[in-house]
């Protein structure tokens, strides 16, 4: 299970109707239900890389540039491969929670990108049958991220990024607000994360940053 600002394992609107669809419908505001948005993403991910690894079509690394924008600079073929079986994994993984570092967050930014693109430029039966729960409505990306990522700050570019002071990134990086009731999660925004400027600068992960970190509890638990 990864670990996000609030839990994606978790209905995050309280049911309105006994059954069906329509139970997890916020209809003020609605939003995908944020696993089933991170699942199609990374089942995406995995299933082209999966025809690449079956056809040999190694051509796929010349699309890389348009289908990962932000990861293809620092990873091709193989290290994206890697990371998106190490996140689809972790994502279902039901014993374990673990925690993702900033090359994994720019991966799955690209991933969930091209699912938002997908939705956007559908008509309305084919949004119906990619998210049910949105009824064909628009889908406010931003207002996921803001909701369930700690930050993106790994999409600022490097020449904004490296001139700026200590105290300029530590504004930049400030813990989100997370209430009261889950404070704990605050550490999970640690600005000292050394992935962080490796991803601007377009710096190939090392093996161990591919990982996952494996948490000994559950992270939003108030105990």
């Amino acid at each position: 299970m990864l670990v996000f600002k609030k839990n994606i394992y978790l209905n995050p609107f309280r049911p309105k109707y006994s059954s069906g669809i329509k139970e997890f419908r916020d209809e003020e505001d609605p939003s995908p239900l944020p696993f089933s948005f991170i699942y199609k993403a990374l089942s995406n991910a995995q299933n082209l890389f999966q025809e690449v690894k079956d056809t040999g079509d190694h051509e796929i690394s010349e699309r890389l540039d348009i289908l990962f924008p932000h990861a293809s600079r620092f990873g091709r073929t193989k290290i994206l491969s890697d990371l998106s079986h190490r996140l689809f994994t972790g994502l279902t993984h039901s014993q374990t929670w673990f925690t993702i570092n900033c090359y994994h967050q720019c991966f799955l930014y690209d991933c969930l990108l091209d699912v938002v693109e997908d939705y956007s430029y559908n008509d309305e039966v084919e949004r119906r049958e990619l998210f049910p729960e949105m009824e064909g409505q628009a889908l406010d990306f931003n207002r996921f991220l803001l909701e369930y990522f700690f930050n993106t700050t790994f999409l600022i570019a490097p020449e904004r990024f490296n001139p700026m002071s200590p105290e300029e990134r530590k504004q930049l990086l400030r813990s989100p607000d997370f209430g009261q009731d889950f404070p704990q999660l605050k550490r999970f925004s640690d600005p000292e994360d050394p992935t962080l400027a490796q991803v601007i600068n377009h710096i190939p992960p090392e093996p161990e940053e591919m990982a996952l970190k494996a948490l000994e509890q559950n992270p939003y638990s108030p105990w």
